[in-house]
C-alpha cells in the first residue's frame, strides 16, 4: 500500500527518534479535546518561549568566542587569523548545532506529551514512517519527509522538486545574508565600531535571532502535524460512533479517498497531515485497492454519480483534507468551484475558518469544523 524510494533513514532521523525514546514522557490520561483552546494556546505558547530563551542563550554563547577570536587576530597574519577563526568556529559550531537540536526534540517532546497522542490506540503510532517519533524527530531538526507512494498517490506529482531545494537553501542562506548585509551595512554607515564595540559583534544578536525564529517555526510545525494526528482519529472515531460508513454505497467509498487523495496532490506542498488521513480513512473503509484516486476528473464524475446525501458527506470531507495542512495552496484555490458548483458559499467560508483554526492551532474550534454528515455545508 505505502511505496517507498530505496530509503535508508538518516542519520539526524536516527539521532531524533532515540532521543525522543530517552526524554521521560508523562503518562497522561487526560484527552487533548478536554483543554480548551485558550489553555492549549497558553500552554504551546509557554513551551515556545522556554525554546525561545534556550536557543537565544545557545547562540549568544557560542558565537561569542568566534567573534572574540576574529577581533582578537585581527592584525595577526592570515594562515594564523583565519585559522584560529575556522578552528574556533568549527568546534562552536558543532556543539551549537548539537544543543539546538537538543533544545528542538525537547520543545516538540513537550508539545506531543500536552496533546497525548497516545491516549488514542493507532497502528500508526509505531508506523517506521508516519509514526509519532519518526514525524516529530523531522520536524525538529527540519528534515524533509520521505517520498513515497501510498495506494497509486504520489504526493510529489504537482510539487517541483528544483523549487522545493532552491527554497530550502534561500532558507537555510538567511543567517548567512543577515549577518553580511548587517555587518556590511554597518560599517557603510558608522565604521568599524559603534561605541568603541567591534561591530562584528552583531553577529551575536542575528544569531539569537535566527535560533528563535527557528524554534517558533519548529514549534508551530510540530503543533500542526499533532493536531492533525488528533484529529484524523477523532473525526474517524466520530465517524464510526455514528455509523456512518454503513450508509455510503461503494462508489461513495471510493470517492472518499479520491476526496482526500486529490488534496494531497493539489497542496503543492506534500504534508504528512493529508497522509494520516488518508491512512486513517483507508483503514476505517477498509479498501486496499488503487483507484486512481488522485485523478481530478474522477472524484468530479463520482460527484456527480452518488447521491445527493452522499455528495454532502464527500464535500464535508474533501473541505476537512483540503484545510488540514493549514493552508490552502493556488491549485486548491483554483479548482475549488468545479468541486463546490452551486454550494461554494455555503463550503468556501467554512474552509477558510478551518484553514485558519488549524494555523492559529485552535484545535477544537478545528474538530467542529471538521464535522462530517450529510447535510450540505
Amino acid at each position: 500500500m505505502i511505496e517507498t524510494k530505496a530509503r535508508k533513514q538518516s542519520f539526524l532521523e536516527k539521532f531524533g527518534v532515540y532521543y525522543l525514546g530517552l526524554f521521560k514522557r508523562i503518562d497522561r490520561t487526560h484527552r487533548v479535546f478536554d483543554i480548551s483552546d485558550e489553555e492549549l494556546h497558553r500552554r504551546i505558547n509557554r513551551i515556545t518561549y522556554k525554546g525561545i530563551i534556550l536557543s537565544s542563550i545557545t547562540g549568544i554563547v557560542l558565537v561569542f568566542p568566534t567573534v572574540w577570536v576574529d577581533v582578537r587576530f585581527t592584525n595577526a597574519d592570515p594562515v594564523t587569523h583565519y585559522g584560529w577563526v575556522l578552528g574556533i568556529t568549527v568546534v562552536c559550531v558543532a556543539i551549537e548545532f548539537y544543543l539546538l537540536f537538543i533544545i528542538a526534540l525537547k520543545a516538540v517532546h513537550e508539545v506531543s506529551d500536552l496533546i497525548n497522542i497516545h491516549a488514542t490506540k493507532n497502528e500508526l503510532l509505531n508506523n517506521a514512517i508516519f509514526g509519532v517519533k519518526h514525524i516529530l524527530a523531522r520536524t525538529a531538526l527540519e528534515l524533509p519527509d520521505p517520498e513515497l507512494k501510498i495506494m497509486g498517490i504520489d504526493p510529489f506529482e504537482r510539487i517541483s522538486k528544483k523549487n522545493l531545494l532552491i527554497l530550502g537553501l534561500l532558507y537555510k542562506a538567511k543567517i548567512f545574508l543577515t549577518n553580511f548585509i548587517l555587518k556590511y551595512g554597518l560599517r557603510w554607515t558608522v565604521g568599524n565600531s559603534v561605541y568603541g564595540l567591534p561591530i562584528l559583534y552583531e553577529a551575536i544578536p542575528v544569531e539569537a535571532y535566527w535560533n528563535s525564529v527557528v524554534i517558533k517555526r519548529v514549534v508551530h510545525e510540530a503543533r500542526l502535524r499533532l493536531f492533525g494526528f488528533a484529529l484524523a482519529n477523532e473525526i474517524a472515531n466520530n465517524v464510526v460512533k455514528d455509523h456512518l460508513v454503513s450508509q455510503l454505497s461503494y462508489e461513495a467509498k471510493i470517492g472518499c479517498l479520491r476526496a482526500i487523495g486529490n488534496a494531497v496532490v493539489m497542496t503543492q506542498n506534500y504534508h504528512p497531515n493529508m497522509i494520516i488521513l488518508l491512512l486513517r480513512f483507508q483503514e476505517l473503509l477498509q479498501i486496499k485497492e488503487e483507484h486512481r484516486y488522485d485523478d481530478w476528473n474522477l472524484f468530479l464524475q463520482t460527484l456527480e454519480k452518488v447521491n445527493e446525501k452522499e455528495r454532502n458527506f464527500l464535500l464535508d470531507l474533501f473541505t476537512v483534507a483540503v484545510a488540514f495542512d493549514g493552508k490552502i495552496s493556488r491549485l486548491e484555490s483554483e479548482n475549488l468551484r468545479s468541486a463546490y458548483k452551486e454550494d461554494y458559499d455555503l463550503y468556501h467560508p467554512r474552509l477558510m475558518q478551518l484553514t485558519e483554526c488549524m494555523r492559529t492551532g485552535r484545535l477544537n474550534a478545528a474538530l467542529e469544523l471538521c464535522r462530517l454528515d450529510f447535510v450540505a455545508g
